[in-house]
């Protein structure tokens, strides 16, 4: 029998007490008390804690079984080494594959705060797969118009001038990857009818590691292409609500979540 590689169950602990149980392979990894009176609070707090424990993020999918919730994970981390187009192996800290099945002329949306790492994964897809032709992002567009690619005063200019670029590439068939925040609803429904005028498909990338480990990556930063600490939990906030599913409803042809290391 197979079983999915993680599953979160809601679980009667001891006593009144009720949590959670996380299982791998169908057996007994860990278990946990509830962590929030509201439900869909706890599911999220859950979710975190076995995220944590599992070293990724995960594409968590709900079950009702025996009228008991219960979350599998649709894949486990992606820590494998892939092949890249020499064909020798080689690691990679996020999974491109996603991207090898887009039609050409794709207009490909990264989803995520600052330091989610969306530039590491423009960078990598372009590098390693070949269905990416061009890659367009925000801050070289500051650095290009302005020489300071934190500058956020260059923000409306580069925005312009990222406007004028993927006019080009969404006419000329171009598969294009945005490397932008994009967090912000009427941001991705002006992308989604720009996609629409020129015919093209439209897919949304999600990049939500946990708030922490944005933090961190943040603070790496040189100063002045560091996010404010209420920026980017705001940020983060907007990215937890734009689900895949969310993004469909935006319009999107298809959406998927990234699951990057913690």
């Amino acid at each position: 029998m197979l079983f999915p590689r993680y599953v979160l169950a809601t679980t009667h602990l001891t006593g009144d007490v009720f949590g959670w149980q996380l299982n791998r392979d169908g057996l007994f990894l860990d278990c946990h008390e509830g962590f929030r009176e509201n439900f869909d609070r706890d599911v999220e707090a859950a979710m975190d804690w076995a995220e944590q424990i599992i070293g990724s993020r995960q594409d968590w999918r709900h079950t009702r079984d025996g009228g008991f919730d219960r979350w599998t994970a649709a894949h486990g981390p992606q820590d494998d080494s892939s092949v890249g187009p020499a064909g020798a192996g080689k690691s990679r800290a996020v999974d491109t594959r996603v991207v090898r099945s887009l039609e050409p002329g794709t207009l490909v949306v990264a989803v995520g705060p600052g330091g989610a790492g969306k530039s590491t994964y423009a960078d990598d897809a372009f590098c390693t797969e070949a269905a990416i032709e061009e890659v367009v992002s925000l801050d070289s567009l500051r650095l290009e118009i302005g020489g300071d690619a934190g500058d956020q005063s260059l923000t409306p200019a580069a925005v312009e001038r990222q406007t004028v670029l993927l006019e080009k590439h969404l006419s000329a068939g171009t598969t294009v990857f945005l490397d932008s925040t994009n967090v912000e609803v009427h941001v991705r429904a002006a992308l989604v009818e720009q996609a629409r005028r020129h015919g093209r498909p439209i897919v949304a990338l999600r990049f939500l590691p946990h708030l922490d480990t944005c933090r961190a990556r943040n603070r790496e930063r040189p100063a002045n292409r560091q996010v404010p600490d209420d920026v980017l939990a705001w940020q983060h906030s907007l990215t937890r609500a734009a689900t895949p599913q969310a993004l469909l409803v935006e319009g999107f042809t298809a959406a998927h979540d990234i699951v990057t290391p913690l």
